[in-house]
């Protein structure tokens, strides 16, 4: 039978399956030169939930925000970014279009809304074409850091640009999005994101990557001989490696990817003989996607010891329900007193 005889919308169907059948045998490579948890990690996802003014990852929680298209990679640091991290190419394919022009620096909120309102969301971009109606967007791009032309054929796995964070961006990170005949697809399900959470169709990253659900992560932190200026840390500065015994204060501090409302944050730091020099608990009270917290002490009657004082942070988030169970994150952190 000619395809005169089929009606379209029987066309459109099987268009539709053998294209969603394509995109299930490509798989994709994870598109950052990084390891999660140790020097990037996940902070959103796809938005699943059709409805408007909600959210909901893959899993029913909450790790996204309304009509987020993609998954955002994030690094720990403006200074982290400046350094260099690769953004590589999740699929061979063919590079459709780019844009690299928009600066890294910090936006002010003014700045941010002017952004989405002209639709300039992805910042510096590269769309590429994997065949079939699959592409893949990289978006957020570093100025100048783009290696690639339009109609250029890459390679999986090939270096393409480095992490920036160029339009509506407020912390360095990769937003990496999967589209299939302009429906958004969830690489971790399989499902356009309007089919909704809770399912599981397969995959489309490489057997083997390292990508599961992130609820919450403890990102950096350090010692300051003063209050953390955390916009200064923001934009890059970077901790001190030794610490003065004449110090003014003593501090610690650390960031946070995706806390909820509720979480419960001790801080601690003992001193070189392991005795506890200060300590404090406090409850998140609203749910945000990056947030820093610090604890210290002035420096007066109580006077530092010469050696290395070690400071950590314990995340920890009760169960939602039955099905649920609690999280808890630990990280710690060293520096030398001299």
């Amino acid at each position: 039978m000619s395809n005169n005889h089929i009606p379209l919308t029987a066309l459109f169907i099987l268009t539709f399956l053998c294209n969603t059948a394509y995109a299930q045998e490509t798989r994709f490579l994870f598109p950052v030169a990084c390891t999660l948890g140790r020097d990037c990690w996940t902070v959103h996802y796809v938005d699943v939930d059709p409805a408007e003014n909600e959210a909901k990852d893959f899993t029913c929680a909450e790790k996204t925000y309304d009509s987020h298209k993609g998954t955002d990679f994030a690094l720990s640091s403006y200074a982290q970014m400046k350094k260099g991290v690769d953004v590589l190419a999740a699929a061979k394919g063919t590079v459709l279009r780019l844009r690299d022009e928009k600066s890294d620096r910090l936006k002010t909120k003014e700045e941010l809304a002017t952004i989405k309102e002209n639709g300039k969301e992805c910042g510096n971009g590269i769309l590429i074409d994997h065949g079939d109606g699959l592409q893949s967007i990289y978006c957020h791009l570093k100025k100048d850091s783009i290696l690639v032309k339009p109609k250029q054929r890459v390679k999986a796995g090939q270096k393409i640009a480095q992490i920036g964070q160029s339009g509506w961006a407020e912390f360095p990170h990769l937003h990496f999005g999967v589209l299939l005949d302009g429906i958004i697809l969830d690489p971790y399900t399989g499902f356009a994101s309007n089919d909704g959470c809770g399912k599981m169709k397969e995959r489309l990253w490489h057997i083997g990557q390292p990508l599961k659900h992130e609820p919450v992560a403890l990102f950096d932190g350090g010692f300051r001989p003063a209050p953390p200026d955390f916009d200064a840390i923001k934009r890059g500065e970077e901790n001190p490696q030794t610490l003065s015994l004449k110090s003014a204060a003593f501090t610690f501090w650390s960031g946070f990817y995706n806390v909820e409302q509720g979480d419960q944050i001790t801080m601690e730091i003992h001193d070189p003989e392991g005795t506890l020099f200060t300590t404090q608990t406090m409850t998140q009270k609203k749910t945000r996607p990056r947030q820093f917290f610090f604890v210290g002490r002035k420096i007066g009657k109580v006077q530092l010891k010469p050696g290395t004082y070690q400071g950590t942070t314990t995340l920890t988030r009760a169960s939602k329900d039955t099905k649920t169970q609690e999280i808890k994150r630990t990280r710690t952190f060293k520096v030398d007193v001299k």
